[in-house]
């Protein structure tokens, strides 16, 4: 019998007596249910600590203990490939931790530490995290070895050792001792700085983020063959909102928001609505005090970019194939909330430059105190000479 059943069997036992425990009918249906769940999804765990995408049973029944556990494989077919994408992993480290926070069951508690050591496996030494681990075969398969901003792949993880750095809801000392804590505090301050060194720069001037990254040189890369090398405005924007949020705010982080921001209102489609399965023939309609931001815009020329899934490349919609018109969202008003917002300069004399300028002064202020000590206890001195002969 294998690790996994074993594991199985025994939170079965756990459930059955849980449910008949007298914690469980003051807590309710609602309690059992999440047990339930937290069940299905440790069945469906990978080996390496991870779980795969696009499988809804992992919520909704056991691992048979034959099936395929993951939808994506290594190019061997044998090695399944764990990821961050669509919010997988993550999404089932969250229910880990609150059902481990209402039960204190050590199975959970093993399987979600599990799963952070997954994360902090998968992450590159320059701080990004790729879409799979372990890493795909790169001779037949490069985007998703990529440093993946795409559908929020790295900011859901950024988020969630965020959460256990400053042990917010369910992520205090019963469930990860201080030394992953510091581990996973580490391991996000890297993420922070290549978010930071990975910002676009056209002629000199920082603007947003691609959706892919190489994870060595930080220069954004072509995802899918149907996702151009691009600025990408929607995962730009959660890339403000998180760095919006993050402390403390050095002067590097306040100007790649402030650059950040003003791409974002510059790069606007004013007075226009986007349709994404048309309305005659149209997909991006005039419509007085709407806003639109393009999915992809080109960078240098901040025109839209639109792809085909034989890699053709154009700046119109309508010269794409109806699949891809119809089976990608290429655009949406993501920006408006920092449209609407004011914007202050901003100013090169940010908190950094600030809290060094107070570490100068104070410093000069202690050499002048020491320098006037010295000087009166020579003055002292002199005095006690000039006495000794009198």
């Amino acid at each position: 019998m294998n690790r996994s059943r074993i594991k199985i069997i025994l939170l079965l036992l756990y459930i059955v007596n849980t449910m008949f425990s007298s914690q469980s009918v003051i807590m309710g249906s609602k309690t059992e249910e999440l047990i339930e769940t937290a069940t299905y999804i440790m069945s469906w765990q990978l080996d390496n600590g991870g779980w795969t995408k696009d499988k809804p049973e992992i919520y909704t029944r056991l691992w048979n203990g034959t099936e395929d556990k993951a939808r994506y494989y290594q190019q061997d077919g044998v090695t399944p490939l764990g990821t961050i994408d669509n919010g997988a992993t993550v999404y089932e480290l969250e229910i880990l931790a609150k059902t481990y926070d209402q039960t204190r069951n050590p199975i959970i508690k093993e399987s979600f530490l599990r799963g952070v050591e997954f994360l902090l496996t998968m992450q590159y030494e320059s701080g990004g995290f790729p879409q799979v681990y372990p890493r795909q075969d790169t001779e037949v398969s490069l985007y998703e070895n990529m440093v993946t901003f795409n559908d929020q792949a790295m900011i859901n993880v950024m988020y969630l050792f965020r959460k256990i750095m400053y042990q917010e809801v369910y992520y205090g000392d019963e469930l990860i001792d201080e030394y992953l804590r510091i581990r996973v505090e580490d391991a996000y301050y890297r993420g922070v700085e290549y978010i930071l060194a990975s910002q676009i720069r056209v002629d000199g001037q920082l603007t947003v983020w691609g959706g892919q990254h190489d994870p060595n040189t930080y220069e954004t890369v072509q995802g899918r063959i149907f996702e151009p090398e691009s600025l990408i405005s929607k995962e730009s924007i959660e890339i403000i909102n998180f760095l919006e949020t993050t402390e403390p705010k050095t002067s590097s982080i306040e100007e790649s928001i402030y650059a950040a921001k003003n791409w974002v209102k510059h790069v606007v489609v004013e007075n226009t609505r986007y349709e994404r399965y048309g309305i005659d023939g149209e997909y991006f309609i005039h419509s007085p005090g709407h806003l639109t931001w393009y999915r992809f815009y080109e960078i240098g020329t901040n025109k839209p970019l639109f792809a085909d899934t034989d890699g053709t490349i154009t700046h119109d919609i309508l010269e794409l194939s109806l699949e891809r018109r119809h089976g990608y969202g290429w655009g949406g008003s993501w920006g408006k909330d920092i449209y609407y917002e004011e914007i202050d300069d901003f100013d090169v004399t940010t908190r950094e430059k600030r809290h060094n300028l107070y570490i100068n002064i104070f410093i000069g202020l202690l050499s002048g105190t020491l320098v006037l000590v010295i000087l009166r206890k020579k003055a002292l001195k002199k005095k006690r000479k000039i006495r000794t002969k009198g």
